[in-house]
């Protein structure tokens, strides 16, 4: 059975979250990998910022973490996309 475990990332303002997308990676077993190795920021409470959360098979949020923007932009980029040709 396949796993529907997933990253999402967000930005919160105020009380919201908005998700700006899933986090991409090329095997669905690198999951953990990345939610371990992925830099946090020190999140202030209140502010508005960038996080990710790891939501599991149920569909429920595990746990979330505050990281920096271009690490967001990063997470959402397809390398493949992001590659340049001339």
């Amino acid at each position: 059975m396949e796993t529907q475990s997933k990253i999402l990332v967000w930005y919160k303002v105020a009380t919201q979250k908005i998700v700006l997308g899933e986090a991409r990676f090329p095997r669905k077993k690198e999951l953990t990998s990345l939610w371990i190795n992925t830099p946090t920021e020190p999140a202030v409470f209140g502010h508005p910022g960038y996080g990710i959360s790891l939501i599991g098979d149920d569909g429920r949020e595990i746990a979330d973490k505050a990281i920096s923007m271009i690490t967001a932009d990063m997470l959402l980029i397809d390398d493949n996309q992001a590659r340049v040709t001339s």
